[in-house]
């Protein structure tokens, strides 16, 4: 991961490209600027610790074609759309197509710089609740789909025989079930197997 956050903007107008570079940079971001989506696309980003300044008029590609271009190449990178012309049609667009915010020009120094750091905040977290779910799902993968079904069960707080009523099982082979997967994930409570449960969103 970068050590310094890196702020990319893409913006067709030269002015706003110098001043968002002088702010950024001030305020302790390293900056890449770009008059053209497509310099930005065929350029060698850094998508961790990264953030995308992105107009929405721009000749050639749009800020929206950018942003699809973005997701179909898998380029995860939160995205803040700066624009003195967003209509509401096009806001919709672009926030169902996962930008972060849409902020309008011009914007105070104090609040760009706010919404940079939020965004990469918010990013952040994003990324590491899905490690989380990926391990807690990898986690839950050794579970047959009877030790899944007793889990989830037990992770909502029900007993053995409770659980074995709902699964038209006996008692015994309710806590059988219970036992192999306190082994097999190497837990002692069912505390810790409600947080892998939640995780992986095996209630849903």
């Amino acid at each position: 991961m970068n050590a310094t956050p890196h702020v990319y903007v893409v913006d067709d107008d030269e002015l706003v490209l110098e001043t968002l570079d002088s702010v950024l940079t001030f305020a302790g971001f390293t900056v890449t600027t770009f008059n053209q989506a497509k310099d930005f696309l065929n350029a060698d980003l850094e998508p961790d610790n990264s953030c995308l300044i992105l107009d929405l008029r721009m000749p050639h590609m749009s800020g929206l074609e950018l942003q699809r271009s973005l997701a179909e190449r898998q380029i995860d990178l939160p995205v803040i759309i700066y624009s003195g012309n967003a209509d509401v049609a096009t806001t919709v667009r672009a926030m169902s197509g996962g930008a972060f915010t849409l902020i309008q020009k011009p914007l105070s120094n104090d609040l760009l710089i706010e919404t940079v750091r939020d965004a990469m905040k918010s990013h952040q977290q994003l990324h590491e609740e899905k490690v989380r779910f990926i391990e807690a799902e990898k986690r839950l993968q050794v579970l047959s789909e009877r030790e899944k079904a007793v889990a989830r069960l037990a992770a909502e707080g029900l007993t053995a025989t409770e659980i074995a009523d709902r699964l038209c099982v006996s008692v015994r082979t309710a806590e059988a079930h219970k036992a192999n997967i306190f082994k097999k994930l190497n837990i002692r409570s069912v505390a810790v197997l409600a947080q892998l449960v939640l995780m992986a969103g095996l209630k849903h």
